[in-house]
């Protein structure tokens, strides 16, 4: 029998998936051709939910290079995935308005502070004709990544005092110094906040009786000139700047 915390997310989920395959239908529709997409932060895997067709190439780009090895499990056509090296805040080997759809999904609450969230807010507006950002809601009284209830409300010594009362058992066996590592990694946001860093963007929420996640998406306008992506070239790692890396799906 499947947990009720859980079943409402995978039906979130699954609707979550089939709008943005609307939606990049509606993008091959209007350039007449397969799309680009560019997921900041993503993963092969989580394509299955939303669908390949239309997709011509899908750069995962990724800060961490343990990333890189990961493979889509179902079957893919080769060359589908390309997985890169690059900093969220700082797409800089991609032009302004290069890429068919920008996308990221419960990225932007793990990228820092506010001004680095503005950051990746600013790069995704730049570079993506059109755009998907989906990121957990700070109003929702169940703390996602943890899975505690209220404590994300509250400063940071009392959200890891709360994951005593997570629902994970292995959450609550964390120890003082992780539990606080933890919770500084995330930054969840309110509605006014992510309107704020996606000014003038639809705004969607998706609710569990709360606001449970938000969904900033756009399109292009009909008449956007239809340019070819540029191929970003790999820079030496030893540099210091962001690099990419190509792999096989």
């Amino acid at each position: 029998m499947k947990s009720p915390t859980y079943s409402p997310i995978n039906r979130f989920r699954k609707k979550r998936g089939r709008a943005l395959r609307e939606q990049i239908e509606s993008l091959v529709a209007l350039y007449g051709r397969d799309i680009r997409i560019l997921d900041v932060g993503g993963r092969p895997d989580y394509w299955a939910n939303v669908g390949l067709e239309g997709i011509e190439r899908i750069d995962l780009v990724n800060i961490d290079e343990g990333e890189l090895g990961r493979a889509y499990s179902g079957d893919a056509p080769e060359g589908l995935f390309q997985h890169r090296i690059g900093d969220a805040c700082d797409l800089r080997d991609y032009a302004d308005q290069s890429v068919d759809l920008v996308h990221s999904n419960s990225v932007i609450e793990h990228v820092g502070g506010w001004r680095t969230m503005q950051a990746m807010a600013e790069e995704m507006m730049r570079v993506g004709r059109a755009g998907w950002m989906q990121t957990p809601a700070w109003e929702f009284p169940v703390e996602p990544h943890h899975r505690m209830p209220f404590g994300h409300w509250f400063g940071k010594p009392a959200q890891a005092w709360s994951m005593s009362f997570s629902f994970d058992a292995r959450i609550r066996r964390y120890d003082r110094d992780r539990r606080r590592r933890e919770v500084e990694k995330i930054n969840l946001l309110s509605r006014g906040e992510v309107r704020d860093l996606f000014p003038g963007r639809p705004l969607k929420v998706e609710r569990v009786v709360f606001a449970k996640s938000y969904v900033i998406h756009w399109m292009p306008e009909a008449t956007a000139a239809v340019l070819p992506e540029p191929e970003p070239a790999a820079k030496d790692p030893s540099a210091g700047e962001p690099f990419l890396v190509h792999t096989a799906a």
